[in-house]
């Protein structure tokens, strides 16, 4: 009897590593992009996706499937802010030349270029380019609510429960976040 416990115990801890596999197959590259936007560098933004996978695994796994979406891009903002704040600290206390190189659009890696013909490459290109900007642009809480609905898709109430807020900021934010981003990008056309 004991053997048959330990035995059902062992292919539940196996199936639900397969299942938490599965979601950050499916969700990394999500991730990272709302991570790079929110801190624009790249070597961040994978350390900051590294590191919530690696605590969501230790911390979470145990959860319901249904509750990891939200779970993960809470854990993801968290880290974000996290690492700001850190980072206001240290740029408080040292001041360094930044080096302003060209870094690699995240956006532009989803887009499959063969099937797109060179003029709407370019268009594509350029609306990427803009939107990216005014991305950057937009605060911190505005963001958050365009990344969880709109690039993620995540329910207004899954992403209340991401933002740690109610349905109506949620709605706001992203009303805001959307005109702002109409503006920016139709002023840059």
């Amino acid at each position: 009897m004991i053997t048959t416990t330990i035995n059902q115990t062992s292919i539940e801890s196996m199936d639900n590593t397969a299942k938490l596999n599965q979601f950050f197959i499916a969700h990394e590259k999500k991730a990272y992009a709302i991570a790079f936007m929110s801190l624009n560098n790249q070597e961040d933004a994978l350390d900051v996706v590294q590191d919530v996978m690696i605590k969501f695994v230790q911390k979470y796994s145990d959860k319901e499937k249904s509750c990891w979406v939200p779970l993960f891009y809470r854990m993801i903002n968290n880290k974000v802010t996290d690492f700001h704040r850190a980072n206001t600290k240290k740029n408080k206390l040292f001041s360094f030349p930044t080096n302003n190189e060209e870094q690699e659009e995240p956006l532009s890696n989803f887009e499959d270029k063969n099937q797109i013909d060179i003029i709407n490459q370019i268009n594509n290109e350029m609306t990427i380019s803009h939107l990216q900007i005014a991305l950057n642009d937009l605060p911190t809480r505005q963001l958050q609510s365009f990344m969880c609905r709109i690039w993620e898709g995540l329910s207004v109430a899954e992403t209340a429960q991401s933002m740690k807020c109610s349905q109506g900021s949620v709605k706001t934010h992203l009303f805001r976040a959307l005109s702002n981003l109409r503006s920016k990008v139709n002023t840059n056309e």
